[in-house]
C-alpha cells in the first residue's frame, strides 16, 4: 500500500541539557525537550536548529523560533548567511558531520550493528536497491529500502518520502525506527542532491555502490565534472570510514576518477572473461539470452535464470551479486537461490501483459537510460518498435536533441509528447527534442503534446509483433504542467487504451 510519510522536522527528547548533545561547548547551558528544523513548527522548549540552506535567513528564522518559545539555537559554521545575532543560548557546530553526529548520539543509534548500503549513479539505483533487498528477504534478514519509490517496508508497505535521499533528520530518524524494529540491513538510494545537500552527513554507510555516471540534473550542480566529483566524494568518502566500494569497471569516467582519488575499489564488468584482461576486477557478466544473466568470480561461473528483461537489468544484478558476496558474506554458489525469479520495480521495463499486445512503461529520463531501454525493447520486438516519450521541463535542456535522436535511431516510429514541462512550454520542449533528429528522420516522427493521445495514438498503430515502450515517468503518479501536480498514471493509461483496443478486435471478429 502506498502512502505519504512527512519528513521528519522535529524529534522529541527527555529533558536533556544542550551541552550534552555535542563536544562543542554551547554559549551557555539550558535544558531542551526538543530539537526542530522548522520555526514554524517550534514547540516550547525547543532548540531550533538552523540549517545550511536557511543560512542567509538565519536572524529571522531564529527570531520566529523564538517567539514560539524555542529555548536554544544551532548553528553550522562557515555557512554564508547573516549571523544570528539573538538572544538565546547557541549552540554551533562545526559542519554537517558534527550535525550528523549529534542525531546519532541523540536517538542512541551508534550502539546500531547494521549493513547500511548506499547506492548512487545516474541510473540503476532504484532497480539496485529493489533487487538487493528482495535478495536479502529471501535469506530471512529484515531489510527496509528507501529511494525514488518511497520508504520500503517490504512490496505492501511503501510510504513516499518526497525525495530519492530524504533530510538528514528524517535519514536518522529512520535509522532508530529500524533499530527499534530489529532490522537487519537497510538499503538507500544516494542521489547528487542528497551528496551536495548533505542529507547523508554521518549515516553509517559501510557500502558504496557506484552504477554509472551519465547526464542528470546537472544544471543544479555547476556541469558534469562538479557533478562527477559529488559521486567520487561519496564513495571515497565510505572507504575512508572502513567501507566497502563496489563500482561499474564499463564506466571510463568511474575508473577514472577511483584512480584519481586512489579509492580501493571492488570492480564488476561485462563480458564474462573480461577478469582475464583487467585483474583487478572482482565479478563479471555476461547475458547470453533474454532473461538470464551468466556470472564468474574466482574461476567459478554460474547461471541465474527468470530476471528480469533487459541487459541493464543483467548489469544491475550483478553489483547485487558482488555486493551479496562482499558485504553480505554469502558464498558464490549461493546466488541462484536468491536471484533466480527476481523482479524488477515498478515502472521499470514493467510489461502491461494484457492480450497479446506487448506494452511496456519505463522511467529512462536520461540519453543513457534510453538507449539501454530501446536496446532491451529491440530484442524482444519482432515487427515495428515503437516509442513514446518527452523531456521535463526545467532540467538539463542539453539532453533534449541526444534523447531525440537516440529514439529516432532505435525505433521504427517516435511519439514525442509531454512529461512533466513544469513551467516551461511544452511545445518548446518538443521543439528541442527534435532538433537533435536527423534530417530527413530516419523514423516515422507524430508530435503530440497531449500525453493520454500520444500513448492511445501509439497503441492503436500496433500490429502483431509491434512493441511500444512508453517512456520517462515509469512509476511516477503524476503529471506537472505549469506548476500544478494532477494524478497520472502511465501504466493506467495505457492499461486503459489496451482494453479499448482489444475490444474493438473483439466485436470486429463477433
Amino acid at each position: 500500500m502506498n502512502k505519504a510519510m512527512q519528513p521528519i522536522p522535529r524529534i522529541e527528547l527527555k529533558p536533556t541539557l544542550l551541552s550534552s548533545l555535542s563536544d562543542v561547548e554551547p554559549s551557555s547551558d539550558v535544558t531542551i525537550s526538543g530539537i526542530c528544523n522548522d520555526s514554524r513548527l517550534i514547540q516550547p522548549g525547543d532548540a531550533f536548529l538552523c540549517m545550511p540552506r536557511t543560512a542567509a535567513h538565519a536572524n529571522d528564522f531564529a527570531r520566529m523560533a523564538m517567539e514560539r518559545g524555542a529555548m536554544a539555537v544551532i548553528t553550522i559554521a562557515r555557512r554564508t548567511g547573516k549571523p544570528v545575532t539573538i538572544d538565546l543560548p547557541s549552540l554551533q557546530l562545526p559542519n554537517m558531520s558534527a550535525v550528523g553526529a549529534m542525531l546519532r548520539k541523540l536517538l542512541d543509534t551508534d550502539r546500531f550493528g547494521i549493513h547500511y548500503v548506499g547506492i548512487t549513479g545516474t541510473d540503476g539505483k532504484t532497480s539496485i536497491a529493489w533487487m538487493l533487498r528482495e535478495a536479502l528477504l529471501r535469506r530471512s534478514d529484515r531489510v527496509w529500502s528507501t529511494g525514488t519509490l518511497g520508504l520500503i517496508r517490504d512490496n505492501s508497505d511503501i510510504s513516499d518520502i518526497g525525495n530519492t535521499t530524504p533530510s538528514l533528520m528524517t535519514s536518522h530518524y529512520l535509522i532508530q525506527q529500524a533499530m527499534k524494529e530489529g532490522i537487519d540491513a537497510l538499503v538507500m538510494e544516494v542521489s547528487s542532491h542528497g551528496i551536495e545537500q548533505e542529507r547523508i552527513a554521518a549515516l553509517p554507510i559501510n557500502t558504496a555502490i557506484w552504477t554509472n555516471l551519465g547526464h542528470d540534473h546537472l544544471q543544479d550542480h555547476g556541469g558534469f565534472e562538479a557533478y562527477a566529483a559529488l559521486k567520487a566524494r561519496f564513495v571515497d568518502e565510505t572507504v575512508r570510514r572502513g567501507g566497502l566500494a563496489i563500482c561499474n569497471a564499463d564506466d571510463e569516467n568511474i575508473r577514472k576518477l577511483m584512480a584519481e582519488n586512489g579509492t580501493a575499489t571492488h570492480w564488476y564488468a561485462h563480458g564474462l572473461y573480461a577478469a582475464d584482461i583487467n585483474h583487478d576486477i572482482d565479478l563479471t557478466w555476461e547475458q547470453e539470452l533474454p532473461g538470464m544473466v551468466r556470472f564468474a568470480y574466482q574461476g567459478k561461473e554460474i547461471c541465474i535464470e527468470d530476471i528480469p528483461a533487459g541487459e541493464f537489468h543483467a548489469e544491475n544484478l550483478a553489483a547485487v551479486a558482488l555486493t551479496l558476496i562482499l558485504r553480505f558474506g554469502l558464498k558464490f554458489e549461493m546466488l541462484p537461490s536468491l536471484l533466480r525469479g527476481i523482479t524488477a520495480p515498478p515502472g521499470r521495463m514493467q510489461p502491461l501483459n494484457i492480450s497479446r499486445w506487448q506494452v511496456f512503461i519505463d522511467y529512462a529520463h536520461t540519453p543513457e537510460a534510453l538507449e539501454r531501454c530501446m536496446a532491451t525493447a529491440r530484442t524482444l520486438t519482432r515487427n515495428r518498435l515503437i516509442v513514446v516519450f518527452g523531456c521535463g521541463g526545467e532540467r538539463d535542456r542539453e539532453k533534449r536533441p541526444e534523447m531525440g535522436a537516440i529514439a529516432v535511431d532505435q525505433a521504427d516510429l517516435v511519439w514525442i509528447t509531454s512529461d512533466n514541462p513544469r513551467g516551461e512550454p511544452p511545445e518548446v520542449i518538443a521543439s528541442e527534442i527534435e532538433s537533435g533528429m536527423p534530417q530527413p528522420y530516419p523514423a516515422e516522427v507524430f508530435l503530440e503534446l497531449d500525453r493520454r493521445a500520444a500513448i492511445a495514438e501509439a497503441i492503436n498503430t500496433m500490429e502483431p509483433g509491434d512493441t511500444v515502450v512508453i517512456v520517462g515517468k515509469g512509476h511516477e503518479t503524476y503529471m506537472e504542467v505549469a506548476g500544478r501536480r494532477t494524478p497520472w498514471s502511465d501504466f493506467d493509461v495505457a492499461a486503459d487504451c489496451l482494453h479499448l483496443k482489444e475490444d474493438q478486435r473483439m466485436r470486429l471478429c463477433a
